[in-house]
């Protein structure tokens, strides 16, 4: 009986280990078909989000991000829909097109653009004859539009949504020098009197916009780096041109000032302009506004 008993102790010690073995093996044989552990931690990480610390680059990335989603939603449920907007440049189109992948126009939509736009941009879309020949095809139906970094593309569609004609091209990006002159013109200029804000106050606004607005401002980046601490100040029109709100960004530089001209979608130079205003001791801006509305304010 005792030794039995002792048999029987010696053999415990075996049997937790061929149970922890066999357990191991079946874990291990999980692992490798069902990948438990990923998906646990996945799950554990999951539960744990709302409570996890949201520091970092990349979320202060994504709340910007959020941010201008939510502004959008919320223009959109007071009746202000970008797309509702009229277009009335390449700038307008592209705007929408950077917040949007790409967007759908009817035939009588996308006619009613192209004869409101600049001429010289309507002939970039699409040349006038190509034009009137698309015109007389009774299968043309819609227009569907989108953009890849600064290359617009166009299908003209019939009722199968079918391509019948398509049109590629380059939006331009770069910018002009209107000028190469003291500062003071800039303050003097009828457009930009009082509206002209010193590059660091510029950028904490434009820091604060999501990235699709910033690049509706400034759609070629890069000058921003060429320029450096060399840019001074910016000024934003009080007119909405054909071609978008025109911002100027003053340069400075061992060679003089230069002032080099860009045009701004006017969706994103009105957020610039809120970020601008919500900034203490910076200028407080009107919205830009068409030279006939200013005219009847005026009188």
């Amino acid at each position: 009986m005792l030794f039995t008993r002792l048999k029987e102790k010696k053999s415990e010690p075996k049997t937790r280990i061929a149970v922890i073995a066999v357990a191991l093996f079946v874990f291990l044989l999980a692992e490798i078909f069902f990948d438990v552990v990923e998906i646990a931690v996945g799950r554990l990480l999951l539960l744990t989000n709302p409570i996890r610390p949201r520091v970092g680059r990349l979320w202060e990335e994504d709340q910007k991000e959020q941010t201008g989603i939510e502004e959008l939603n919320a223009a959109t449920e007071t009746g202000q829909d970008v797309s509702a907007q009229p277009l009335r440049s390449l700038e307008d189109l592209q705007a929408v097109l950077s917040i949007r992948n790409s967007m759908s126009m009817t035939r009588e939509e996308f006619k009613e653009f192209y004869k409101s736009i600049p001429i010289k941009q309507a002939k970039q879309i699409l040349d006038p004859l190509d034009f009137i020949e698309l015109d007389r095809t009774a299968d043309w139906r819609n227009t569907q539009l989108s953009l890849s970094g600064n290359q617009l593309v166009i299908y003209f569609l019939d009722g199968y949504d079918e391509p019948i004609k398509q049109v590629h091209f380059a939006i331009d990006a770069g910018a002009e020098v209107v000028e190469e002159a003291g500062q003071s013109s800039l303050d003097q200029s009828e457009k930009f009197k009082g509206r002209v804000v010193a590059a660091d106050v510029f950028f904490q606004a434009f820091d604060q916009l999501p990235r699709s607005f910033r690049l509706q401002i400034i759609n070629d980046p890069y000058k921003l780096v060429q320029w450096g601490a060399s840019l001074v100040r910016v000024g934003i029109s009080l007119f909405i041109d054909d071609d978008g709100v025109e911002i100027i960004f003053e340069v400075k530089d061992e060679t003089g000032v230069k002032h080099y001209s860009m045009y701004a979608s006017e969706i994103a130079v009105e957020y610039l302009i809120n970020e601008l205003n919500a900034i203490e001791g910076a200028p407080k801006l009107q919205m830009p506004v068409r030279r006939n509305e200013q005219t009847e304010k005026d009188s």
